[in-house]
């Protein structure tokens, strides 16, 4: 009985850490694409200043998340991620429009093959 009890126990920890990890990568990718959604319409608009400001916050709630998501998460594609990321901030330019919407749909395209990679393998 004992034995059964242990089954038990590690196969109901093992569905809540699956869940808890779905829960947490879902969350932290639809909360980057909606926030690059948000600096594009702002980039639109020509509120620049404002859009610099939210992909600041972006990437700084980013970095908070990477360390559970990298338990998760292949540390090369989370790399990668957080390159682009960073690289974003150059084009919040009035020049350099057309090029942010082009980086942000490739870093959108990024986030979208995590989302296969991760939930994929589910």
């Amino acid at each position: 009985m004992n034995r059964l009890r242990a089954a038990a126990v590690i196969l109901a920890t093992l569905l809540l850490l699956t869940l808890a990890s779905q829960r947490l990568v879902s969350d932290s990718l639809d909360s980057l694409e909606t926030g690059l959604t948000q600096v594009e319409r702002l980039c639109a608009d020509g509120a620049y200043q404002t859009a610099k400001e939210r992909l600041y916050n972006i990437t700084q709630a980013y970095q908070k998340k990477q360390a559970v998501l990298a338990l998760f998460i292949r540390r090369d594609k989370l790399s990668e991620l957080e390159t682009s990321l960073y690289s974003l901030t150059a084009y919040v330019h009035p020049d350099y429009r057309q090029d942010l919407f082009c980086e942000t749909g490739r870093l959108k395209a990024q986030l979208n093959g995590i989302r296969r990679l991760f939930f994929g393998l589910l």
